[in-house]
């Protein structure tokens, strides 16, 4: 819904020209009570085929589709993919969902293929399903609870990808966080990077991840806490907080190189 979490009026000082909520999609499209991603797709393509002559497009869409929570059933939805049976009815719901979008991420990605005009899909998850307990203990075998900081950032991590509709070389990325995803996308597109992402390619060298429980330190080989870090690390880890600061909360001395278009 446009007003949960003040979107209608976040999204434009974001830099966004339009915005379409829920209320915008066909509603025989539900699943559940959410838009479908295929109804999702088809319109992010509706609006490729519409756009101008020369209009270069950046869309952000952000499905809803498998939102939790997962124990309320629906008739418009028939959790079809059923794993691990009834006793995990949550789980199975969430893997019938996923099947779901395996099957419109298919047709997104089909029709990219055959269009002439370079395009570039990002696609990645903001966190883990959730799921009961019992579920996570099958994973793990200890649930969510008494997890070390290595095992609490296993459990948080999800896949992702960068596909572009032109050949270029692949990639494997074994491990980065949500913070690079721009940097990547622009750099795997051929497209010049500002300096903002120039300092964040550097900083994927010395802290190939980070999050808010911690980081990956490379000279340790483990996860840690962003205050046990030592030298280099520490140092990095210190400038990219002074640069979080000065583009967030420092309006008064806000960098022109960094930020060069302000923020409100």
């Amino acid at each position: 819904y446009e007003t949960g979490w003040s979107r209608n009026l976040i999204y434009p000082k974001l830099g966004f020209d339009e915005s379409y909520f829920i209320e915008s999609f066909d509603q025989t499209q539900l699943v559940r009570k959410y838009v479908s991603d295929k109804e999702m797709y088809r319109r992010i393509i509706k609006r490729y085929e519409e756009r101008g002559v020369d209009e270069n497009l950046f869309i952000m869409s952000i499905s809803m589709q498998n939102h939790g929570g997962y124990t309320t059933h629906y008739d418009n939805f028939e959790e079809n993919y059923y794993k691990l049976g009834r006793s995990y009815t949550d789980a199975n719901q969430y893997f019938s969902l996923i099947r779901e979008s395996d099957d419109a991420l298919r047709e997104l990605v089909t029709y990219f293929e055959q269009v002439e005009e370079p395009v570039e899909i990002v696609f990645f998850g903001d966190h883990q399903p959730s799921l009961t307990n019992k579920f996570f203990e099958i994973l793990n075998g200890k649930g969510v609870s008494g997890l070390t900081l290595g095992e609490l950032q296993n459990l948080y991590t999800v896949p992702f990808f960068i596909w572009p509709n032109y050949d270029t070389e692949e990639v494997r990325v074994d491990m980065t966080s949500l913070n690079y995803l721009s940097t990547m996308a622009l750099d795997r597109a051929g497209i010049d990077l500002p300096p903002y992402h120039q300092f964040m390619k550097e900083l994927m060298t010395v802290i190939p991840a980070i999050n808010a429980r911690g980081y990956y330190s490379l000279e340790k080989d483990r996860y840690l806490h962003v205050e046990d870090a030592k030298g280099i690390e520490a140092e990095w880890l210190s400038k990219y907080e002074s640069l979080q600061y000065n583009g967030v909360f420092d309006f008064k001395n806000t960098s022109e190189i960094f930020f060069p278009y302000g923020i409100e």
